[in-house]
């Protein structure tokens, strides 16, 4: 007989606060645009151009840190308590050394400049603090990988809820100004904020990864470099990292496009990727828990219980896809009501954001589906095959064919694009359910 799954019960009680915390890890890079919004139209748009720019780099870092709470699960499994803190500490060091790149980089803001003339200096002031402090990101979610992986994520909600609370607090702050203390900053001031939010972050989940009860426990002290982990958590997280690069860097490059034909263009997308970060924390968190949980199975050989486990994900995706439908579908209205309170004057739009918050809902509900399978695979070490299906279908059915739009001057509407996307999603959602049932993906890691 097959050892225990989890049930229903189980399955919430690890998923919800693992979602609840990628919803707030999320807000934290979408509130900045929601008060600048706020501010100005303008300084939106040129926050959510350059933030793009630094996340397709920041991404590749945050995903192999992310990587070593499958290694934490795998250890936690197999009752290896002592060595779960192991994989967190090669993330650190893999975080730190990624500074090397980051800082470099953030000096060299005014040379890597390949975007259009629109919103320049507010673009490039926001643009090099992000750049600079990128590391920090990456060290949160190697630290956040150890309570992940033991199905502690209450503790990382906490943490990051005080982050967003000090993020916003800040933002508001210093991009309005306060009387005569701090003149208003704008963009600036948003960079400024996140990046003393994503500070505290990785400051207390530190000090908790080596508080008494942990080093006792779990050996979280035992800071040794291990050059064989090291490899495999980058090999492992490598595929994963470059498939949510690669797709943010096919984003930028349809938001670049965009952006260079129209300023309202420029302001739907901004707007529309800015939701999307939003509420792809159900697929981010839930990939993350089927992908612990998964990981646990495979530590006591459950396949049995793997499959409905998957089953029970596909299930919840229907009844979160419901709730998305109220915003994206029923009310839309108060998305426009928002931005018309910045002066932005978006009425005449009204069309073109109704149809792509239509089609961002179909994308969302599909993608969550592709994730859910991708997270069952990523437990087992399968994590190219994804990378190959998704980025060829981005690449192949969405960039190139706007880009041919684009560049024989024929790129005069946004909805050709986000007919292709939902499309697209259909298509991977196929393939990997395929590569799902012939189960070669079935490997223990450690």
């Amino acid at each position: 007989m097959q050892s225990h799954g989890y049930t229903l019960k189980e399955v919430l009680r690890f998923t919800v606060p693992l979602v609840l915390m990628t919803l707030s890890s999320n807000l934290m890079f979408s509130v900045d645009r929601m008060v600048l919004a706020r501010y100005s139209i303008d300084s939106m748009n040129a926050a959510c151009l350059a933030g793009n720019f630094v996340s397709i780099a920041t991404f590749i870092a945050v995903a192999i840190a992310q990587m070593a709470a499958v290694f934490v699960g795998q250890y936690n499994g197999f009752g290896e308590y002592k060595k779960t803190g192991w994989a967190v500490w090669q993330m650190i060091y893999f975080s730190l050394l990624s500074f090397l790149f980051f800082v470099p980089c953030g000096l060299a803001t005014e040379y890597i400049d390949i975007f259009p003339n629109l919103y320049k200096d507010e673009r490039i002031c926001y643009q090099r603090i992000l750049m600079l402090f990128s590391g920090l990101p990456a060290i949160s979610g190697a630290l956040s990988s150890f309570f992940v992986g033991r199905g502690r994520s209450f503790i990382v909600i906490a943490v990051v809820l005080i982050a967003n609370v000090i993020n916003l607090c800040l933002d508001v702050a210093l991009v309005f100004g306060v009387n005569d203390l701090i003149p208003p900053l704008g963009t600036k001031g948003a960079a400024i904020a996140t990046v003393v939010g994503e500070l505290v972050r990785a400051s207390i989940l530190f000090s908790l990864f080596l508080n008494k009860n942990n080093r006792a426990n779990y050996a979280t002290f035992d800071c040794k470099f291990r050059k064989k982990l090291f490899w495999d958590c980058i090999r492992t997280g490598l595929p994963i990292s470059l498939t949510k690069s690669l797709g943010l860097l096919a984003w930028f490059l349809l938001l670049l496009m965009f952006t260079s034909v129209s300023k309202d263009f420029a302001t739907i997308e901004s707007v529309l990727v800015s939701l999307w970060v939003i509420f792809t924390f159900f697929s981010e968190g839930a990939t993350r828990a089927i992908s612990a949980l998964t990981a646990n199975l495979i530590g006591r050989n459950n396949l049995e219980a793997i499959g409905k486990l998957l089953i029970l994900f596909l299930k919840l995706n229907v009844i979160v896809s419901f709730v998305f439908a109220i915003p994206l579908l029923v009310c839309q209205d108060m998305f426009f009501t928002f931005l018309d309170k910045a002066n932005g004057n978006i009425t005449r739009l009204y069309h073109d954001f109704s149809f792509v918050f239509r089609s961002l809902w179909i994308i969302i509900f599909v993608d969550n589906m592709f994730y859910s399978v991708c997270g069952v695979l990523a437990a087992g070490g399968d994590t190219k095959f994804p990378m190959y299906v998704e980025q060829g279908t981005t690449w192949l059915l969405i960039v190139l064919p706007t880009a041919a739009m684009y560049f024989a001057g024929t790129l005069q509407t946004m909805r050709t694009t986000y007919v292709l996307i939902p499309i697209a999603s259909c298509i991977n959602v196929a393939i990997i359910y395929f590569r799902y049932k012939r189960m070669k993906w079935f490997h223990r890691l450690v």
